[in-house]
């Protein structure tokens, strides 16, 4: 949602009815996404967060599917609103949110693959925005455009590799090959995931030094020191609460980033809304226990 919100900003785009509904088809893309996992994965959550197959009993896992299929529904009826460009945009986002975890596909099995398609949760939604530009699309030739849905697809892949992690030792026992089964070691592993974080993090230093992006972006940093710090708890903190703790606070992390992004690029009251409203959902899910990687339940 606010990769979506972000390229609107860079795209000019004042907040309108059309946007509103990309906000919202773009945020039930990401949480259809995690049903989908939630109903697929429970040989993998069996090792990694029994928690959350007792969740899914006491909720039923066929009705998850249907619910699951409903938010689709939804999705694909608000995008009909908006036009028949943005409702092929979101098909193909029900389509890659259903295929990553479920056959025949099943993407999430094909480590390479998996984290592409991983990474276009947010890369995806950034592209969706011209569609609902009113004076064009305004995307050919626009570097700026270009380069930051390239670095958002970039930085999201570091983030597959982040996300794999607390998993490892599970998805080894049920035979599921990740980004991070694939290393011999779990540290070996945790190497790779914060080297590509870290590199990631410097990638507004590149995008100002190509010339298509102002100064003011390399405000973005400030989120730099904190990420090497969770970087150094991906090697140095190996069990499985700690791992899952850092994950959680990763999104927190990942969240900051993304809003500071919106903030720098457009300093409105719209764009303190649209963060808002997104962190107020993040600290929710802690505040009232939503979160299936709870503390307790990892413990």
């Amino acid at each position: 949602m606010l990769a979506f919100g972000l390229s609107c900003k860079l795209l000019g785009q004042a907040i309108d009815a059309d946007v509103l509904i990309g906000l919202v088809i773009t945020f039930l893309y990401s949480a259809v996404a995690n049903l989908f996992n939630g109903y697929s994965d429970v040989a993998e959550d069996n090792e990694n967060l029994p928690a959350r197959l007792y969740l899914l009993g006491l909720f039923g896992r066929q009705r998850l599917l249907r619910s699951a299929y409903a938010v689709c529904a939804i999705m694909l009826a608000l995008a009909a609103l908006v036009g028949p460009v943005f409702l092929a945009l979101t098909v193909i986002c029900v389509l890659i949110a259903h295929q990553y975890s479920l056959p025949p596909f099943r993407v999430k099995e094909r480590p390479v693959l998996s984290i592409g398609l991983f990474a276009l949760d947010v890369a995806f939604p950034f592209l969706m925005a011209p569609a609902v530009a009113k004076h064009g699309p305004a995307i050919v030739g626009n570097w700026q455009f270009i380069l930051m849905a390239a670095y958002l697809f970039v930085w999201f892949v570091a983030k597959g590799l982040v996300k794999n992690l607390p998993d490892y030792h599970g998805d080894r026992n049920a035979g599921l090959k990740t980004s991070a089964t694939i290393h011999s070691t779990r540290r070996r592993a945790a190497v790779a995931a914060a080297a590509a974080t870290i590199a990631v993090y410097l990638g507004p230093v590149f995008l100002v030094a190509s010339g298509h992006f102002a100064d003011k972006y390399l405000l973005t940093l400030v989120w730099f020191p904190v990420v090497c710090v969770q970087a150094a708890r991906m090697i140095l903190r190996a069990d499985s609460q700690s791992a899952n703790n850092m994950l959680r606070f990763d999104m927190v992390v990942s969240t900051g980033y993304l809003s500071t992004w919106v903030l720098v690029a457009d300093p409105s009251l719209s764009s303190i809304s649209l963060v808002a409203g997104s962190l107020i959902v993040i600290f929710l899910m802690d505040a009232l226990k939503l979160d299936t990687r709870r503390k307790k339940d990892v413990a």
